[in-house]
């Protein structure tokens, strides 16, 4: 895992939970083939990799989708747990 700090990903987002006032999380899940990955980094174009809002983006299906969907389940799980401790 690794924070990325403020990224314009979705450059609305940030604005939902501060007008209501609730916490909110962006995630970032990996999608890309990891020898394409590797690639691009050594050859220093990593930027160059298509992401989601390009016509090229296309996400290894397994492991992305599962990683994707057990990430969430696990951090509303952690959210729900604590909300019942509370």
């Amino acid at each position: 895992m690794r924070h990325t700090g403020p990224a314009p990903a979705s450059e609305d987002f940030g604005c939902f939970g501060t007008a209501w006032q609730v916490p909110s999380v962006f995630w970032f899940v990996g999608g890309n083939d990891p020898q394409r990955y590797a690639k691009a980094k050594a050859a220093g174009k990593l930027n160059e990799l298509p992401v989601n809002h390009s016509p090229q983006f296309a996400p290894v299906l397994h492991p992305t989708l599962e990683t994707g969907v057990e990430a969430l389940v696990v951090g509303a799980l952690a959210w729900l747990s604590r909300a019942e401790s509370q």
